[in-house]
């Protein structure tokens, strides 16, 4: 058990009663760990970065630095098929699961089916609308499947209209005065909220999709820059990560701070919650050579407990749950990785302290 681990056992925080059931459940099965919860890893995922991650039924969905979005089976670890291109953000869509839309730096856009590697619904060069749709860095797509919201280098944010079959059309837009980390859509869809840079760190939440000013809103939710954001799919918390090692749960209907977590000691820069909306996972790992945790960190959303803060050979990049199962995702930073090199100097390490990919089954 790490310190910060271990120094949340000694500060238990008071449980309500209606979650008292709930919180002794996750805790006799993550206390029974190696009875309970098994580990996996994607044997024949080939050693690079990955800039987005997302479960595509019961595939992974993979944009990696080498190029490519790679479609892999999971449970036989075998890669199915492959999109060429720089693509930097990617997410299926949250009605559908076989179909997924991406964003590539230079401005391609694409919404395609992933059980073909030439079904495609949307496939447009948005750099040929404007000179400035280009650069992206994240993409999210609304609960209705109706828009997508896509945001670039320069900190603007662009909402495109996936309603007419056959035509992409651009709605509104929004440039931000701070550098944008992240937006996710709360499960209504009524808004769109986005993770800014700066001191404080804020998060700023706009109605959508007019993305007008007037019925926007704002929050300080960090000391120092506001890096990710997780909704809870059952709608009840937006969770918020930051520079300054907190998380933070959000009521998205009345716009208050209900909980915060301390138990990182880095910038926690992903974040995800499972189907349920009662546990909450992240990691602190950037893409960098330094900085980071080497540890994964799960909590309870509902309860405020520390459940799970378990070791990793690297920080932890990326985080995703299974839609519809108890099953983390999740990747590490390539950079801190120890390679084959290592392995002939320590015989006592395997092959999975050497994967990228990791995967974390806990029972429903």
């Amino acid at each position: 058990m790490t310190s910060s681990a271990f120094i949340a056992h000694l500060l238990d925080p008071l449980i309500e009663p209606q979650f008292a059931e709930q919180d002794m459940l996750l805790d006799k099965t993550f206390v029974n760990s190696e009875d309970q919860i098994s580990r996996d890893y994607l044997k024949g995922f080939k050693r690079s970065s990955a800039y987005a991650l997302d479960w595509a039924g019961d595939k992974l969905l993979i944009a990696t630095k080498d190029n490519a979005l790679r479609l892999f089976d999971a449970e036989r670890s075998e890669e199915e098929r492959f999109w060429p291109g720089e693509w930097m953000s990617m997410q299926c869509d949250p009605n559908n699961p076989h179909i997924a839309a991406a964003v590539s730096w230079n401005g391609k856009f694409r919404v395609f089916d992933t059980r073909s590697a030439a079904s495609t619904v949307f496939d447009v060069d948005l750099k040929k609308t404007s000179h400035t749709m280009k650069e992206f860095l994240v993409l999210c797509w609304s609960p209705d499947s109706k828009h997508i919201a896509v945001n670039n280098r320069s900190d603007q944010v662009y909402l495109l209209d996936l309603r007419t079959p056959g035509s992409l059309r651009l709605g509104a837009s929004k440039n931000m005065q701070h550098e944008v980390n992240q937006m996710v859509w709360t499960v209504d869809g009524e808004s769109l909220w986005i993770a800014t840079g700066g001191t404080p760190g804020k998060v700023h939440i706009f109605p959508a999709p007019s993305l007008t000013n007037e019925a926007s809103q704002a929050a300080v939710a960090h000391q120092y820059t506001t890096i990710s954001l997780a909704a809870d799919p059952t709608g009840r918390y937006i969770a918020t990560g930051g520079g300054d090692c907190m998380v933070t749960l959000w009521d998205p209907g009345h716009l208050v701070c209900t909980r915060s977590f301390g138990f990182a000691t880095q910038a926690v820069t992903t974040l995800g919650f499972n189907r349920s909306g009662s546990l909450l996972a992240w990691g602190t790992g950037g893409s960098g050579f330094t900085g980071g945790e080497r540890n994964l960190t799960i909590v309870g959303a509902n309860t405020g407990m520390l459940y799970w803060q378990d070791a990793t050979p690297a920080p932890v990049s990326l985080v995703k749950w299974h839609p519809q199962r108890n099953v983390l995702a999740y990747t590490l930073n390539v950079a801190q990785l120890q390679d084959e090199r290592d392995q002939l100097r320590d015989r006592r390490m395997n092959s999975r302290d050497m994967a990228v990919v990791h995967m974390l089954k806990i029972p429903e």
